[in-house]
């Protein structure tokens, strides 16, 4: 039984459990999570469960259904290509545009993303860290393409993004090389080429496409 540790936050412990077990696939994707089974085996109350289970639900990597419960969210072959193909256009103009308009207070904010994840940290709790670090690190590149039309598409792309950057993580040698291909845009950005930072993250996308197609049985 895994007995969560005392004074902490009972909320995020049971968050980064739940989300840990669905990132190494304990739990399959499609499959249904048994929220009875896993606050016994937590010895919590089903409470921080269903909390839980409805933040992992407006992340997009669970689906609750209406008297049939909580399950992981699945993803085609089909839907996860389709995904890169768009993300891969529209990235590479939201990093053209933030070159243009990036301030010294949100390129900070770019290198402490990256920071939060190039800490000497064992293996499990940097893949925890990564994934909220890597929506953070394009979501300030997006504040700072200052254009609203291209925020409110990538927001329907990154509707159905989350549950693959999920998969993605587990793959062996990726949150590093994507950690390396941060840095370089982020170089990129710092010299105000646009050009340069605009091809370095369509490689950046299309280089995690590559990856998820080589391991589509991981990422379904």
């Amino acid at each position: 039984m895994e007995r969560l540790p005392e004074r902490t936050n009972l909320r995020d412990q049971v968050y980064d459990i739940l989300k840990k077990r669905i990132i190494f696939r304990e739990i399959e994707s499609g499959g249904k999570i048994n929220e009875e089974e896993l606050a016994k085996s937590l010895g919590v109350s089903r409470t921080p469960i269903r909390e839980t289970l409805l933040r992992l639900e407006h992340e997009g990597i669970v689906k609750i259904i209406p008297r049939r419960g909580a399950f992981v969210v699945s993803q085609s072959k089909e839907k996860v290509i389709d995904l890169f193909q768009v993300r891969e256009v529209l990235e590479g103009l939201v990093a053209r545009l933030a070159t243009e308009n990036m301030n010294r207070e949100l390129l900070d904010h770019l290198k402490l993303c990256l920071e939060k994840v190039s800490s000497g940290e064992d293996d499990n709790n940097r893949l925890l860290k990564y994934t909220p670090a890597d929506v953070e690190f394009h979501a300030l590149l997006l504040e700072a393409c200052d254009n609203e039309l291209l925020k409110n598409m990538m927001a329907s792309v990154n509707a159905h993004l989350q549950m693959v950057r999920l998969r993605t993580v587990a793959l062996p040698g990726r949150p590093e090389q994507t950690v390396r291909e941060h840095y370089e845009i982020v170089a990129a950005i710092e010299k105000r080429d646009s050009t340069l930072a605009e091809n370095l993250m369509r490689k950046h996308v299309a280089s995690v496409r590559r990856d998820a197609q080589e391991n589509m049985p991981l990422m379904e």
